[in-house]
């Protein structure tokens, strides 16, 4: 297994040098620069010259591209034109935020669609499976952002039950204070969010468990006497999983990736939301970092689930 990490890692390295050279490229072909919001009808236009050329902006774009590989291996990505601060430094204030709001989700998401697949797969036919498929069928055809909306004016203005902004309540002090703020403020976008995306596992589940109860092993399993519960426990549930294991990672990954509608409606100070801010003011730094940042997950969550994938079913390990 330690082989198969390593190979997949190495073939990683080309496709990072790749993805770098398109994300720079891209940022580069942006209408406009960091410094054309600063021009007034006072401004000197020799200033805004000295400045972007002391950003290197008249230099060819491989010799830029150049000077930002060889400041990414030494840990630095530049600086932010808006900010005023280095991209590491805004990069780490916001990625926390994401990360966690991710991860809530993900529990949600895997709590609710489990059961639900399992009920759906376990009783097809049945009106508990068709009130999962009507369910699933809102999940995935309702607007994500109207969802956000409804929720936001429904349980955090008319209801008043959770905040409306933010991460952190400003009386908070301590440690278990500040964490139990944080917590309370990620519930609401954090289980909506989960609801949301129980589309996929509800279906793959419910299709694999329909598909598991005909084959021979369950059938053996039952002949031998063993009750309908642990069949489906311990023999149709696992083999199961395995496609929902395959998506595992790239889940995990696109949660943290895909997080710009949600902290927009929320007001939650995250990488999407510093991402479509540095989009509007042109700060290109912070563009391509969080970009290839964004890239580089996707590919460690192929990673990801080609190793969720073989510790669930050790037959395709490879050698």
């Amino acid at each position: 297994m330690w082989k198969t990490i390593i190979r997949r890692v190495l073939i990683m390295i080309p496709q990072i040098v790749i993805l770098s050279a398109l994300v720079f490229i891209l940022a580069k072909l942006m209408p406009g620069d960091p410094f054309s919001g600063t021009i007034g009808p006072n401004t000197d236009p020799k200033q805004i010259e000295a400045l972007k050329r002391a950003a290197g902006l008249f230099d060819p774009w491989y010799v830029q591209y150049w000077h930002w590989i060889v400041n990414l291996f030494h840990g630095n990505l530049g600086q932010s034109y808006t900010l005023k601060q280095p991209v590491v430094t805004v990069l780490g204030n916001r990625i926390g935020n994401t990360v966690w709001l991710s991860l809530l989700s993900l529990i949600v998401s895997y709590a609710v669609a489990i059961p639900l697949g399992m009920t759906a797969g376990r009783f097809d036919g049945s009106r508990r499976d068709r009130a999962i498929t009507i369910f699933n069928y809102f999940t995935f055809g309702l607007p994500t952002f109207v969802v956000f909306l409804l929720g936001l004016y429904i349980f955090g203005y008319q209801l008043n039950w959770f905040p409306t902004s933010g991460t952190i309540s400003i009386n908070a002090s301590g440690f278990f204070e500040e964490t139990a703020s944080r917590f309370y403020h990620m519930i609401l976008p954090g289980i909506l969010a989960g609801v949301l995306g129980t589309t996929s596992t509800v279906q793959y589940l419910r299709s694999e468990i329909i598909d598991a109860k005909s084959q021979d092993y369950v059938r053996t399993a039952r002949s031998k006497g063993v009750p309908t519960n642990k069949v489906y426990s311990r023999h149709i549930f696992r083999n199961s999983l395995l496609p929902i294991a395959a998506f595992a990672g790239f889940q995990i990954t696109g949660l943290i990736g895909g997080s710009v509608v949600i902290e927009q409606v929320f007001s939650y100070p995250g990488m999407g939301q510093l991402f479509i801010t540095a989009i509007t003011s042109r700060d290109y730094s912070v563009v391509t970092a969080i970009v290839l940042f964004t890239g580089i997950l996707a590919l460690f969550g192929s990673l990801l689930s080609d190793i969720i994938l073989s510790l669930v079913d050790p037959r395709i390990r490879i050698e």
